[in-house]
């Protein structure tokens, strides 16, 4: 069981301890700048092309295919 007191002291005195750290350093003021123009970075929606033969070529180098896909061996996560 978790002995509550214990860990409240020992949060106090890592608090305690890291307060004490963060008074060693000055923390200047330093600029923060933000990009506020929003700009549409993608590409305009076009019909897709795609070369006939990507398929073919693609079943082709398959190591196994079957009516058309590839077939892949099923595993097991380990």
């Amino acid at each position: 069981m978790v002995d509550r007191e214990k860990v409240e002291r020992e949060a106090e005195e890592i608090v305690k301890r890291f307060s004490q750290i963060l008074e060693k350093y000055t923390f200047e003021e330093v600029e923060e700048y933000y990009i506020l123009e929003i700009k549409n970075v993608l590409r305009e929606d076009e019909e897709p092309s795609v070369d006939p033969s990507f398929r073919e070529e693609v079943l082709r180098i398959a190591p196994k295919t079957r009516d058309g896909y590839i077939v892949v061996e099923k595993s097991r996560w380990e």
